[in-house]
């Protein structure tokens, strides 16, 4: 089958949906003009991750990863009343990308944007309780363990935890990888298949973002 026709297909719903409106296609133009990696989710990503905050009623959302907001900004058009969502990222300049987009989209009064190694601020986070009832995690895939064992002790019955980027093109039946991002990846799945904290699937994915997926687990 000629791959090209996931991207063609992805094009498609996210025309028929009308999916990237003007903010969102201004966060592309933003992370491209600061030279940032364009590894943001895909819109029909985004709707899904949208879609998933609604059906889990979420007040409180945790991002690990901001990048230039995209994702964020998805997330957080997803919260009602005073619903609110902080979001990690480590680099600075993302950062402050995000936080100009986020304010373009008209969602500063529900975002708070933290600067910093999200291994370090977690932890203030549990010091703080915070209770979440979804985590999105997009960051270090060769941290993706350690964010876990944070977003449960920041997790509730119910919450959901998503982790992106968890099937590597394939990668991950690789036995003898010497690519960090996919043994993370493989650490992270085989992790799932025998925590007893939460219930998982992990959900493969194509489209303009190639072939990948989404982990998808609930806290039991």
């Amino acid at each position: 089958m000629d791959e090209t026709i996931f991207s063609k297909v992805d094009d498609y719903l996210i025309d028929l949906f009308s999916l990237d409106d003007d903010v969102l296609k201004r966060v592309r133009e933003s992370i491209k003009e600061n030279e940032m990696p364009e590894i943001s989710v895909s819109a029909n990503q985004g709707q899904f991750l949208y879609m998933m905050a609604k059906l889990c009623n979420a007040k409180q959302i945790l991002e690990i990863g901001a990048l230039g907001g995209y994702s964020t900004i998805w997330l957080a058009r997803a919260l009602d009343g005073n619903g609110k969502l902080t979001s990690i990222e480590l680099e600075l300049k993302h950062a402050e990308v995000a936080k100009e987009n986020i304010a373009r989209a008209g969602l500063s009064d529900k975002v708070e944007i933290l600067v910093g190694d999200a291994l370090k601020i977690l932890p203030e986070l549990v010091k703080d309780k915070m209770l979440t009832d979804l985590i999105f995690i997009d960051a270090e895939k060769t941290q993706y363990v350690s964010y876990f064992n944070y977003a449960v002790k920041l997790a509730k019955k119910g919450t959901v935890i998503i982790a992106d980027n968890v099937i590597r093109e394939g990668q991950i039946l690789e036995e003898n990888s010497s690519d960090e991002m996919v043994n993370g990846a493989k650490k992270y799945n085989e992790m799932l298949s025998k925590s007893d904290k939460v219930i998982t699937s992990i959900v493969q994915q194509v489209g303009k973002k190639a072939y990948d997926g989404m982990a998808i687990s609930i806290v039991k």
